[in-house]
């Protein structure tokens, strides 16, 4: 059996989703700060945390249905690509990278190979010259969890989903896959800070982006039918990963 109701059966769910209202702009949560949300590269809508993230924290949600632009960019204090399984056009890498050298800030997830492509989704091509760069796909460990160390961004180690992903290279590494005794090992996520007040994010794995990971979970073992993913702190994890990419 091939790697039943693993994470994919949260994004598929969110794919069948309508796009009801509360997908296509956030007029009614309270703040100032803007979010781009990609959706026009075969991304799920945003999980519906985001929406009580988005009142504790203070940011709107616009949904991107059409080509990254400069003009739709604009106004826009963060650019999330959430999983994009499409190719990036030139134009919009390039309009991507000018957002942020000019203080405008990136978050980054990709998950694994059977889900996005690297080569086809380019990635890559926008995070390199700032210093970043995701890996293909590394050796799986089954349900091996990693942790967000206390330091700039988490103000408290935090113990996040991860079963099946990628190491990211550059930057600052803030996150670690855990290796089978539970000690941290490669790079999962990692940040820049520009000069120009800009901030980037980039992470190697999708499921703490989905909010997964229960407290009953048990590292290095996973039921099909009824998985319980390590990894307790995903919310916490985002809402300080979310605090600190608008913090300027």
């Amino acid at each position: 059996m091939c790697r039943p109701l693993r994470k994919a059966i949260f994004a598929t769910s969110l794919l069948a989703l309508p796009l009801l209202p509360w997908a296509r702009k956030l007029d009614h949560i309270a703040g100032s700060k803007k979010i781009y949300f990609d959706m026009a590269h075969g991304e799920a809508p945003w999980p519906p945390q985001m929406l009580a993230l988005g009142k504790r924290v203070g940011y709107q949600i616009e949904a991107g249905n059409g080509p990254m632009a400069a003009e739709a960019l604009s106004g826009s204090q963060l650019v999330y690509l959430r999983a994009p399984n499409k190719t990036l056009q030139d134009s919009e890498k390039q309009a991507i990278i000018s957002f942020v050298k000019a203080g405008g800030s990136l978050l980054v997830v990709l998950d694994e190979e059977e889900r996005q492509k690297l080569a086809v989704v380019g990635v890559n091509d926008v995070i390199e010259p700032f210093g970043l760069k995701l890996s293909g796909d590394t050796p799986r460990i089954v349900n091996t969890g990693a942790i967000a160390k206390a330091a700039e961004i988490n103000k408290a180690d935090r113990e996040i989903p991860y079963d099946g992903g990628r190491r990211v290279f550059g930057g600052t590494p803030f996150a670690y896959q855990l290796d089978r005794e539970g000690n941290p090992a490669q790079p999962s996520a990692a940040y820049v800070k520009l000069d120009t007040g800009a901030r980037i994010v980039v992470m190697g794995e999708g499921m703490a982006s989905l909010f997964l990971g229960v407290p009953e979970g048990v590292r290095l073992t996973i039921q099909p039918a009824n998985p319980k993913w390590w990894g307790k702190d995903s919310l916490i994890f985002m809402e300080e990963v979310l605090i600190w990419l608008l913090a300027r």
